[in-house]
């Protein structure tokens, strides 16, 4: 079963798509599309912030933060980990699942904070535990698929 699951997150990493295209020096436009088969992406999170923050670090234990995002949804810790809603962070841009096929585009605007990195994270339903998400990209921005689980395996998102 573990293997299955690592090869449908596998997989799931070259169907997913995040899209980043700068309007001007503060100001992004953000377009997340859904391109899996059948998996749905919880309320997202899409954020600019400074280097003193990672939502989430490969090989490293996940936070409380985020073991609530991708365990259960919920994005409320790691959107105050933030700062909270603003210009820079947008909370749910999809107002909802965001489903197979679909996307969703939102604008950032950096001017006021200057906050250069971005991250972007949601659950993947449906699973347990897994998660789809960017940490702190810059202009060549990567995609981490990662991959929480409770228990003695930790947080693994290894996969890139």
């Amino acid at each position: 079963m573990r293997s299955n699951l690592l090869r449908t997150l596998l997989g799931l990493l070259v169907l997913a798509l995040f899209s980043i295209n700068q309007a001007s020096a503060g100001e992004f436009s953000v377009t997340v599309k859904n391109l899996t088969n059948g998996i749905y992406f919880t309320p997202l999170l899409i954020t600019a912030h400074n280097a003193s923050i990672d939502l989430f670090e490969p090989g490293e234990s996940a936070s409380g933060e985020l073991q609530e995002m991708a365990e259960g949804g919920e994005i409320g810790g790691l959107t105050a980990l933030v700062g909270g809603e603003d210009s820079d962070t947008i909370v749910n841009p999809a107002k909802g699942l965001l489903a197979p096929g679909e996307s969703v585009s939102t604008e950032l605007d950096t001017d006021r904070t200057r906050n250069r990195y971005l991250s972007i994270v949601a659950m993947l339903l449906p699973t347990n535990d897994g998660f789809v998400g960017m940490d702190s990209g810059q202009r060549r921005h990567r995609l981490s698929l990662g991959r929480y689980a409770d228990g003695p395996e930790g947080f693994d998102a290894s996969f890139r």
